[in-house]
């Protein structure tokens, strides 16, 4: 696969949650994304918070930016669970999400979504080495994927900077799809 394709990515581990299997998480997305004209693609935690990920889109100066999903198996199921409802693109003014996406978590942790389109399978496989994160809104070349993308760290921002010297670590990919604006917002 040629990497260049996808200078500039945001690369999630995907897996069954809250009682839904990935594959109708995926069915679910792409009705979505149909109906709305997006998918929303909600998660928690601090890799990718609507900050990092605008930071991404502005380096990326107008060209896509991708997001990538690895599969994992492990499903997570919080103790808790509620729908979203509700969305915000600077985490002050909030407004009603259509009754069309369905984002579900805990709400007791802070909650965003980032939101794509034209959601694919695919079979890619993807040399984490090639891509590091961003410091501030510039590459980091101190912090590559193959270090970076691991234990906790579930999902990331990325630039395409190859490394030859790097040792290779390539994980397979199992969808891809366009990052659209709002690209990432917080939900409650």
């Amino acid at each position: 696969m040629q990497l260049e394709k996808y200078p500039y990515i945001i690369l999630m581990k995907v897996g069954p949650y809250c009682g839904y299997s990935l594959d109708e998480i995926i069915d679910i997305k792409q009705k979505e994304q149909k109906k709305v004209g997006r998918y929303f693609w909600g998660y928690s935690g601090v890799f990718c918070r609507p900050n990092i990920v605008k930071n991404l889109v502005s380096y990326a100066n107008e060209k896509k930016v991708y997001v990538l999903f690895v599969e994992t198996k492990s499903d997570f199921k919080p103790s808790t669970f509620d729908k979203f409802n509700k969305f915000s693109k600077d985490g002050g003014v909030w407004n009603d999400l259509s009754d069309e996406v369905l984002l579900v978590g805990n709400k007791e942790k802070s909650h965003f979504a980032i939101t794509g389109n034209k959601l694919k399978k695919v079979d890619i496989t993807l040399d984490l080495s090639r891509y590091c994160t961003l410091k501030g809104i510039f590459p980091n070349d101190n912090q590559r994927f193959d270090k970076y993308f691991r234990y906790r760290v579930d999902k990331a921002c990325g630039v395409y900077v190859p490394d030859d010297k790097a040792e290779q670590k390539e994980v397979q990919i199992k969808y891809v799809s366009e990052l659209v604006e709002p690209y990432s917002i917080h939900i409650r």
